[in-house]
């Protein structure tokens, strides 16, 4: 079935290839047609699950407006989905239906248009802690990256009296 929460909105076929350029410039550079055949699928289905990643942030941006005080069919209309059934659909699919009952309920308790947004997540990450120093990402963290699963540990650095000393650009180095 068609998506139909982007009727409207056009995604011209230069615009399409240069983001697959720009996005798949290492896959497709690849000269064994195989391993290129298995690196962009790979990346397909990555894209695939940026594109669920996408609908799900639509519905939770819809499910904000709502819970903001915005009458649903206000939304329909600014949004170019046109119709109440397709915002809900959206927000369902974004889980995010029963925040949208709740905060519709507290406003009519409250006798308000608006209830209380959700903590924006880059508050609630600037309130965490911040590790001091250095530390290795764990196997998770780097799959999250896309970083190899292990790295080769980088040499440790010499002590600093056994370096050569730094000639700058205004000097002239010792005869040796």
């Amino acid at each position: 079935m068609p998506e139909t929460s982007t009727e409207g909105y056009v995604a011209d076929e230069a615009n399409v290839q240069g983001l697959v350029r720009n996005l798949c410039a290492y896959a497709l550079s690849e000269p064994d047609p195989l391993q290129r055949y298995d690196d962009l699928t790979h990346q397909q289905v990555l894209f695939e699950g940026v594109v669920a990643a996408i609908r799900l942030a639509r519905g939770r941006a819809l499910a904000d407006a709502l819970v903001d005080g915005m009458p649903v069919d206000q939304v329909a209309q600014k949004t170019n989905l046109r119709t109440a059934p397709k915002v809900r659909k959206l927000i369902a699919d974004a889980g995010e239906t029963e925040r949208v009952k709740q905060a519709s309920a507290a406003a009519r308790r409250k006798g308000r248009k608006t209830a209380p947004k959700p903590p924006d997540l880059l508050e609630v990450l600037a309130q965490l802690p911040v590790p001091a120093g250095r530390r290795l990402l764990t196997a998770d963290e780097r799959a999250a990256l896309m970083l190899p699963e292990s790295a080769k540990p980088r040499p440790a650095r010499a002590a600093s009296g056994s370096r050569r000393p730094r000639v700058r650009a205004t000097e002239a180095p010792a005869p040796r």
